[in-house]
């Protein structure tokens, strides 16, 4: 039943109210849905892996395919709950060449990092595990070419 206001406006009642809200409803489920999908496929797209292409202007990589997924399976496993192995790192990534850090590099992949690292690449995992000065020798040892 609708009351007339002083305004001579009708007043919704609480029937009218429910009506309009249960019309609006899959309307809500439908963009929840839309923008959870949209969401979800974003983040996907901007969280993918892209692979590095060697380059022909530098040496040959020194290290073979899996010679690469070893050294970077070894890398990955150096980190522990409370700490890291920064010598095992340093080890593995010694005497690598331009080509052959790219070879391990794409290896490597995205591996999840630490609680709220997420999924990382070799030098974004670095950049989150070891201090600014532990990266800086990394880079050097890698003749200065990579983690900037």
């Amino acid at each position: 039943m609708k009351k007339i206001s002083k305004l001579g406006n009708p007043i919704n009642t609480g029937s009218t109210i429910i009506e309009k809200s249960v019309e609006v409803i899959p309307f809500l489920i439908k963009f929840a849905v839309f923008a959870g999908v949209g969401y979800w496929a974003y983040s996907s797209y901007t969280n993918r892996f892209i692979k590095r292409k060697e380059n022909a202007i530098y040496p040959d990589a020194n290290v073979s395919f899996a010679q690469a997924q070893s050294r970077a399976n070894a890398i990955y496993s150096s980190i522990g709950v409370f700490s890291n192995d920064f010598a095992n790192v340093s080890r593995q990534l010694s005497g690598l060449n331009y080509n052959g850090f790219i070879r391990v590099f794409n290896a490597f992949g995205h591996k999840t990092g630490t609680l709220f690292g997420g999924d990382l690449d070799l030098e974004q995992w670095c950049a989150n595990q070891f201090t600014p000065y532990e990266v800086q020798q990394l880079s050097f040892l890698l003749g200065g070419a990579f983690f900037q």
